[in-house]
């Protein structure tokens, strides 16, 4: 991951569109865990990780990763 984002104006669909790339980019298709990517997001995105859930990172989680 190259340049960390700014803290504004993070929505929901920014998540969803950084989690379906990532998802794109992996050699293995659903092998991103929850965890170890929540950290990594949170590191991308200079949050911590209870940030990023009130901002919608599970359910772009669900979304992106386990398809529902």
């Amino acid at each position: 991951m190259s340049h960390p984002q700014k803290k504004t104006k993070l929505h929901f669909d920014h998540l969803l569109l950084k989690l379906h790339e990532m998802n794109q980019q992996l050699a293995v298709p659903g092998s991103m865990d929850y965890y170890p990517l929540l950290a990594e997001m949170s590191a991308y995105y200079n949050l911590t990780a209870e940030e990023l859930q009130t901002r919608g990172f599970r359910k772009a989680y669900r979304q992106a990763v386990e398809g529902l």
